[in-house]
Formats: structure tokens, sequence, C-alpha cells
């Protein structure tokens, strides 16, 4: 043993003039280099755990409790095209989709085959549509639906841990079907983007038997919505309003009919996050949609897939401020109808 650690040391070092032991230079430069790739891998450790802590701070899954529905228009389903060349229908029973978890969640899980995103990005179009100038009908007439896709629902059950539930607070936007709003920036722009948080199954497995907690939507999707917009402008009956804003992050849920038909079931009134840089947001953003086999869904996307520009705001919309304008527009908003402010 001696023999071999003297042997190793050798290797290691040399003695000098005076007899005492210096490093060898390939052996301060190996030991650099671990010392470099040691600083490497803690700095990737600490970034993984500092956007898990992100991810993980968000709200976990919901379900819904049953709802009456309307029919919505019907189209032919995804297919899928695999090498040989032979179309394959997507499937629209949910049974046969495979969810799979995340090492960001166990609660959040990937469907797959990913062509089941599809019929969610029509709704999340929707939804985009509305935040461009496009009015509740309008945007319906656009994306083929006959009835809008959303329900109302005042409370929501999620999975609060791994054994219990507990009941959630949603809102809805104002279902009037002539009501416009854009959310701007500062320039003027288009400034909502959403992105995939992940998805679940609303029925659990116990024992021998499932326990459906889901009412009439076998999966839910949790969708961030960065509305990064400093203005709201909302326009109904020839009234005009302009409202200051602040760039926040919200949590919107979308629920699965059939026939690849998906629903939005409202916003968590709980977090609302503020968005203080928009650039780290868009980042993260990107980051999680993408480890859940989807993308972020912008005013290009709705441009580029759906055809869709935003509708041109009214002129001078900044100087709309006046509360007469306001109070009329929530009149409007509330005639018959049962909505809340967004």
């Amino acid at each position: 043993m001696k023999s071999l650690w003297k042997s190793i040391l050798d290797g290691l070092t040399y003695k000098d003039l005076a007899g005492k032991r210096q490093p060898r230079v390939y052996t301060i430069i190996t030991g650099l280099i671990l010392l470099l790739l040691l600083t490497a891998g803690g700095m990737a450790a600490l970034n993984r755990y500092l956007l898990m802590s992100r991810v993980l701070d968000t709200p976990v899954p919901v379900s819904i409790p049953a709802q009456a529905t309307e029919t919505l228009e019907t189209e032919a389903p995804a297919t899928l095209q695999p090498e040989d060349g032979a179309a394959i229908e997507c499937p629209t029973d949910s049974a046969d989709w495979s969810l799979t978890p995340t090492y960001a969640s166990k609660n959040y899980n990937v469907i797959q085959p990913a062509c089941v995103y599809q019929g969610l990005e029509r709704t999340i179009a929707w939804a985009l549509a509305i935040r461009e100038g496009y009015s509740r009908s309008e945007a319906t007439g656009q994306l083929g639906f006959t009835a809008m896709p959303m329900r109302q629902v005042k409370t929501v059950t999620i999975p609060a841990n791994a054994k219990g539930l507990a009941d959630v607070p949603v809102s809805f936007i104002p279902p009037n079907p002539d009501l416009t709003e854009w959310r701007l920036d500062a320039n003027g722009e288009a400034a909502v983007t959403y992105a995939l948080r992940g998805c679940f199954r609303t029925s659990t497995v116990v024992g021998n038997r499932v326990e459906i907690w889901g009412g009439e939507y076998p999966v839910i999707c949790l969708v961030v919505e960065d509305a990064e917009n400093t203005h709201i402008v909302y326009s109904l009956n020839g009234h005009t309003y302009t409202s200051i804003a602040k760039p926040t992050r919200s949590f919107l849920l979308f629920g699965y009919l059939e026939d690849g038909y998906w629903v939005w079931l409202g916003t968590q009134n709980d977090p609302k996050l503020e968005i203080t840089d928009p650039q780290a947001n868009a980042n993260e953003r990107l980051s999680i949609a993408t480890m859940y086999d989807s993308q972020p869904w912008d005013a290009k996307w709705l441009m580029d897939v759906h055809h869709l520009v935003m509708q041109s705001p009214p002129e001078n919309w900044r100087s709309m401020t006046d509360e007469n304008e306001k109070q009329a527009i929530l009149n409007g908003i509330s005639t018959g109808q049962n909505g809340t402010a967004p």
C-alpha cells in the first residue's frame, strides 16, 4: 500500500533542489479543470433549484362540478402522420391519451399524443382574440364555434396535496357577446401571452374503483396568462373607456368535453403575480411550455396559425378615461348578464 501511495505521489509531484515536494504542471491544470467543473455543476444545480421553486409555487390542478353545456360545432379531428405516410386520426377519447408526470410536478402532466393540444389551442385562440379587439361573438364565429367556448363556475376543487382536496374560487370574463376589449402595452401593441403548465385527469383510483371528481371534464389543463399590458380598452354599445393596468400573471383553467373540444372554465382568483422582469418571465414561460411539449401562444401565433390580426383600437384611446363612459359599459355588461369584471 505504501509503495502504491508513493507511486501516485511521485506521479503527481516532484522534489525540488531543497527536497520539498512541488505539484507538477499537469497536476495544477487538472486541478483547475476539476474546480471549474465543480463550479459549473453547482451553478446548474442552483439554477434548477430556483426554477423548480418557481414552478412548484404555481397553483395545482383543479376539478369542476358538472355543468350544463351547449353543443359546439363539429369539425374533423386532428390526424397523426407516421413515417409510412398513412394518416392516423388523433384520439378524441381521453381514455386513449397518455398523461405522463414531469420532474417539475406530480400533478401536472404531459399529454401524448401531442395532437390532442390542437383542440386546446383553438380555445386558447378564442381567449387571445377577445383580448385583441374581437367581440365575443366575432371571435366565436371566426374560429368556427357555434357557442362561446367558456363555462361559468364559482368554485373548483383542487388536489391540495397527495391525499386531500380543497375548494378554490374562480372568476370568469363578462359573457356579453358584444363587449370588445384590447390589452395594450405603452406602444399600443397586443401584450398578452398564454402558455401551458400541464394537464391532469379529474379522477382518482382508490383500491379497485375509480372516483370521478371532475364532473363532465375528464381532463383539465392549467394555462398561464401573462398580461404584460399597461392599459385595457373596453368598448360596448358606442361607449369606450381606458383603464390603467399592471402587468400580471394569472392562471386559467381549460376543461376537455369531447370530440376534441375544450372550454375555458375560469381564472383562479389567487394567485395573481405581478410581472416585474418581462424577459426573465418570458424565458421561464418558454422553458416550462417546452417541457410540456407545447409553446407559448401570443399575437404572432394567432396571426400565423389562425390568420387573426389585432383589430385597430379606437383613436385617442389613451385619453378615453371618462367615468361616465365606464359606468355606461358596466351597465351594459350587467344588463341581462351574470358576468363580472374581467
